[in-house]
């Protein structure tokens, strides 16, 4: 039987990329992701990441992410969706780093790093945001913290019950 296509989106999914970044400019967090204060948001992120270009080699992981995402292994065919940073170019090959090092054998060439999530084909994605195409992919989109889905608890359990 074909498995399906399970995408997990990295920062603020799997990895605390919200957390790394207000420790390098507190003032972050008073924005939010929605316009008009997004690109806002977005340029004072790429001003803050050019001190410390390499900060997705130490990003921690989210609870639960790595253990529940190995499990899915088994039951999907995972792949990792992510979009770098255009202005960081250590971003695309960190981001790599990051999945080997949590990953290891499970995520060899499961990376796609794409700046339009939608453009993917697949059933299900997981992801805290819906920029970057998020909101408009067509498989089913799992806000993660968001709604019925505030930890890793919750979409595993909904994932399991519609592996098949």
């Amino acid at each position: 039987m074909k498995k399906k296509i399970l995408y997990v989106d990295m920062d603020d999914t799997i990895c605390a990329f919200s957390k790394a970044i207000l420790a390098l400019d507190p003032s972050i967090v008073t924005l939010c992701y929605k316009a008009p204060k997004y690109k806002e948001r977005s340029g004072k992120v790429v001003k803050a990441m050019m001190t410390n270009p390499r900060l997705f080699l130490d990003l921690e992981p989210l609870p639960g992410s790595i253990e529940a995402v190995t499990r899915l292994f088994e039951h999907y065919d995972v792949l990792f969706l992510s979009t770098p940073m255009w202005d960081i170019p250590e971003s695309f090959m960190d981001k790599r780093l990051w999945i080997e090092k949590y990953f290891g054998k499970l995520a060899i060439n499961r990376l796609i790093l794409s700046q339009r999530k939608n453009y993917n084909i697949g059933d299900y994605l997981v992801d805290d945001r819906t920029w970057n195409g998020a909101g408009e992919f067509m498989g089913k989109h799992i806000h993660f913290g968001h709604g019925k889905f505030p930890t890793w608890v919750e979409v595993e359990e909904y994932l399991m019950k519609n592996k098949i």
